[in-house]
Formats: C-alpha cells, sequence, structure tokens
C-alpha cells in the first residue's frame, strides 16, 4: 500500500514538473514572438499546437476520439467537466477559448491562455457577456474557430447544465455551423467541482497512472436551434456511455 501511494505522488510531482516546464517553455516562447515576431497570429498558433502535443501523452491524457472534427470554421460547444477539457478538444481543433475570467489569474495557465487569445468573461456581469458575445461573432465572421463551454461552469455530469444561448446567437448570425462535443472520463476524480483547488485537486487527479475516456465529436449543427440540439445530443453521448 505505502510502495503504491509513493509511486502516485511521484507520478504526479513529475507530470507537475513536466506541465511546468513545457508551459513556461512555451511562455517564453509566446513572449519573444510578442516582442520580435512578425506573424503574431500564426507564431501562436503554432507554439499552442507544439505544446499541446507535448502535454498528453507525458500527463497520461488517454482519450478516445469519436467523430470527425470540422476543419471548417466552427462554433464547438462542449460539456464542461475539468480544467483539462480545452486540452482533450484543442489536442484535436484549432479554436480560440472561451473561459472564465477567474482563470486568468492562475499561475501560468492564465497568462498563457491570455498569451493565445483567450476570450476571458466574468459571468455575473452582462456588460462581460454581451462583449464575449460580441468577440465571438466578430471571430467567427472572421474565419476563426471557437470553443465554449456553455454550461458557465463545470459539473460532474451525467447531466449538463441548461447550456447558456448568447454564443450560438452569435455563430448563427456569423452563419457558421455549430459541432457538439462530449468530454467523458472514466474517473469521478477528473471532475473539478464545489470547493476544489487547482493544485491539491491537480496532484489527487495525476496521481491515477491514466486519465481515459473519449471525446465524441458530433453532428454539424445549423439554425435558430443549435442550443437545444447540441445539448441534447451531448446528453445523449453521456447517458449511452455510462
Amino acid at each position: 500500500m505505502f510502495l503504491c501511494l509513493m509511486q502516485g505522488w511521484l507520478r504526479s510531482i513529475w507530470r507537475f514538473l513536466h506541465f511546468v516546464v513545457s508551459t513556461f517553455r512555451a511562455l517564453i516562447s509566446l513572449l519573444f514572438l510578442h516582442f520580435f515576431g512578425k506573424d503574431k497570429k500564426a507564431g501562436a498558433i503554432r507554439i499552442r499546437r507544439n505544446w499541446l502535443n507535448r502535454i498528453p501523452g507525458p500527463m497520461g491524457l488517454q482519450m478516445i476520439k469519436e467523430g470527425i472534427p470540422t476543419r471548417d470554421t466552427c462554433l464547438f460547444v462542449s460539456n464542461h467537466i475539468s480544467y483539462v477539457d480545452p486540452i482533450c478538444v484543442l489536442f484535436h481543433v484549432d479554436a480560440h477559448v472561451v473561459a472564465k475570467a477567474e482563470v486568468k489569474n492562475w499561475p501560468l495557465i492564465g497568462y498563457g491562455a491570455n498569451l493565445v487569445g483567450t476570450l476571458w468573461v466574468r459571468r455575473d456581469e452582462k456588460t462581460s457577456r454581451h462583449e464575449t458575445a460580441q468577440a465571438i461573432r466578430g471571430a467567427l465572421m472572421n474565419g476563426e474557430s471557437i470553443l465554449v463551454f456553455p454550461e458557465g461552469t463545470t459539473t460532474a455530469g451525467p447531466q449538463t447544465l441548461p447550456f447558456k444561448p448568447r454564443s450560438f446567437t452569435s455563430a448563427f448570425e456569423a452563419g457558421v455551423p455549430v459541432q457538439p462535443v462530449a468530454i467523458i472520463y472514466d474517473s469521478p476524480k477528473v471532475a473539478f467541482i464545489g470547493d476544489d483547488t487547482f493544485i491539491p485537486h491537480f496532484f489527487r487527479m495525476f496521481r491515477m497512472p491514466y486519465i481515459t475516456g473519449r471525446v465524441a465529436f458530433g453532428p454539424l449543427l445549423y439554425g435558430e436551434n443549435t442550443a437545444a440540439e447540441a445539448e441534447a445530443w451531448i446528453n445523449q453521448q453521456q447517458k449511452s456511455y455510462h
């Protein structure tokens, strides 16, 4: 028992160091790009892609992909369980993420996310939500895909909270489709909910040998009722998996 506990803690410490070093290297590259780079947009995408390629394997993320993510401009919408959700989705697609403003203050993660063009929203401020919806619409019209978690917070499942409609309206106004993405983890330890804080949860979760599950990309949805359709499709995926 003691040996197993030690192996788990050593595993989580090594993964934390790998995450910090990989993220720090990406931050240095982004800072260099910010001050000296010519094509900042393409450079930021390339740096983020390199970072994403280095993270899942060493961190033990072994998520099976199902379905085909579109390569066209799209609003990707997903259920939200943990802070590793964006990694699981962005490993397969290139998109800007909409995240709650509190994450902006997280060490390393917040700063790096800001540099690669994350859209921040304060859920408790109506003006912020409106500005974010406008930013989503503008990005989509400019040919840039967006990843949003329309529940507005993390939940353990197996049902989502009602989806907030603003981002779906932005997609409809921009004339681009919505693609639902269902994220399902095999272990309940992955859920970042309630009074969880980042560092304790990180070490607890990454003590596991592997983080397994699936990332399922659904059909492209068009029209004015995509919020209800996306919510129903994701809930059906969660129900069928469990």
